[in-house]
């Protein structure tokens, strides 16, 4: 608000206007640049949407939906934004701030008498923000599998993932954790006495007129453009990209659920530009939204985790911003509230082409718009191929052939357990081994394929993830006790699995 004026400073908010006039970006130019980013990354499809002063300035879909069909994408076309989701989550424990319903500082067991850690300190001592920056003392990705593909319900994910010790002192360190958002979805539960689903359909969606945004997958069965999720098979760089369906997850509520669409998300994104606001009236209350958006936790230079959000700084200006990663999806948005500027990039496969057109366009608006992403990162990416190619490779040449299991199917057959993620169980099925992870049979169910000595390949059912390989461990009277799982996968620990033969 401006308090007083004076001629000077009239004259130079003149100034600054004509100026920033002269510095609209071409639009149309980005048009060019976008659709050669997308045949550069083999990008399926992409949707590029810009947020000026509360509007939609530039709203684009390129390639398609499904590259099995013609249909192309727009902006109204909804993709799973995965992670991006955590901003409501935040948002909505904002609004039950604001009712007096909640403060940032209670203790989660204020609320939820039943919610653990593995440190009873931590326990006790958790607060409502300590869900949603984090910093809980578990290393990034501790316990995803627990909802990846499982049927578990909310309350037994957190129950077992409580088993799971921490790495790190608690709010010392930054370990991304998905989990403390699933805790976070059962607090807005406990005290709203709604779901998150509804609570965010109810309290977000309907007030900001998001008609095309849901929080079901399983809604979109009764919509039109959607886009799917695609993957090469066992991330095998040479395998087509193909679609595949989407996955249910509703365990991980609360750290994902949302689908969502650039004309939808333009409403959402302009209200964060606009400080909370929508036009003039309040959405959030400002402490509410500086709250949210200030640093909880220092991440190194000029990158720390708000709640829900990570701030960065981007040409002298604050910026908060969230990507979001699922099978099939990479999805990226960043909002410069001093700007009122936001930029959101939805993609329906495995390429970082979503980051290098955010930070293009964020360096046509707040630099001088010379930055070449694409061309500074497709360098990088192509070094880390090779470095994926040569894990492979090494793991192929270490192949002992013609050798023979020390242990046949009798043996190894029977049910194992892991202390945190539960049972699996290896089956005789026609003669074959089958390794099913009890909590996730749809889709972490194969054969084991016999690699050497007493390590199996595991021919999974997940179209996402790599072949896992099962080694057998045994006591001194070489009977079976056991197994480890060595599936590499940046997103989930399969290597901290320990299943013990029962």
């Amino acid at each position: 608000m401006i308090r007083r004026t004076s001629l000077l400073l009239i004259v130079g908010l003149l100034l600054q206007t004509s100026s920033s006039a002269q510095k609209q970006p071409d639009l149309k130019k980005l048009d060019a640049y976008i659709a050669d980013a997308v045949t550069k990354f083999d990008q399926p499809g992409l949707a590029v949407g810009i947020v000026k002063d509360g509007k939609l300035v530039y709203g684009k879909g390129f390639g398609k939906l499904d590259l099995a069909k013609p249909d192309p994408v727009t902006p109204n076309s909804i993709f799973f934004i995965a992670s991006m989701s955590k901003a409501f989550t935040a948002c909505a424990i904002g609004l039950l701030v604001d009712e007096g319903k909640l403060d940032w500082n209670d203790p989660v067991r204020k609320h939820m008498p039943w919610f653990k850690t593995p440190d009873p300190y931590v326990t006790e001592h958790m607060m409502v923000k300590d869900l949603l920056c984090h910093r809980s003392g578990w290393i990034t990705f501790d316990g995803d599998l627990l909802w990846y593909g499982t049927d578990l319900s909310q309350r037994e994910i957190l129950d077992r993932h409580s088993k799971e010790p921490f790495t790190y002192e608690f709010r010392d360190e930054f370990g991304y954790s998905n989990l403390m958002f699933i805790a976070a979805a059962q607090l807005i539960e406990k005290v709203s006495g709604k779901t998150w689903d509804e609570f965010v359909r109810e309290r977000i969606l309907q007030p900001l007129a998001m008609t095309r945004t849901t929080v079901e997958t399983a809604d979109l069965a009764q919509l039109t453009d959607v886009a799917l999720p695609h993957v090469r098979k066992g991330q095998e760089p040479t395998a087509p990209q193909m679609s595949m369906p989407y996955q249910a997850l509703q365990g991980a509520d609360g750290a994902c659920g949302i689908n969502s669409c650039i004309n939808d998300l333009a409403k959402w994104d302009a209200m964060w530009a606009n400080e909370g606001k929508v036009g003039d009236k309040a959405f959030l209350s400002e402490a509410t939204f500086n709250t949210i958006t200030s640093p909880h936790l220092a991440m190194g230079g000029d990158e720390s985790a708000g709640l829900g959000w990570f701030l960065e700084q981007n040409h002298g200006n604050k910026v908060i911003t969230h990507s979001g990663g699922m099978p099939g999806f990479i999805l990226n948005h960043a909002v410069v509230p001093e700007k009122d500027l936001a930029v959101i990039c939805l993609g329906n496969g495995e390429s970082y082409s979503v980051f290098a057109i955010t930070n293009k366009i964020m360096d046509l608006y707040l630099g001088d718009g010379k930055a070449d992403p694409v061309s500074d990162l497709l360098p990088r990416l192509a070094k880390r191929t090779a470095r994926e190619n040569a894990r492979r490779t090494a793991r192929a040449d270490a192949r002992v052939k013609d050798t023979q299991p020390s242990a046949g199917l009798e043996q190894i057959a029977g049910t194992y357990v892991d202390k945190v993620y539960g049972e699996a169980s290896i089956m005789d099925v026609y003669g074959q081994p089958m390794l099913s992870l009890s909590s996730a049979r749809e889709l972490l169910s194969g054969n084991l394929e016999h690699w050497h000595y007493d390590t199996w390949k595991w021919n999974h059912a997940d179209p996402f993830l790599e072949p896992g390989y099962i080694t057998f461990n045994f006591d001194a009277d070489h009977m079976v006790i056991g197994f480890k799982i060595d599936l590499h996968s940046p997103d989930f620990h399969f290597y901290k699995l320990d299943f013990k033969k029962q």
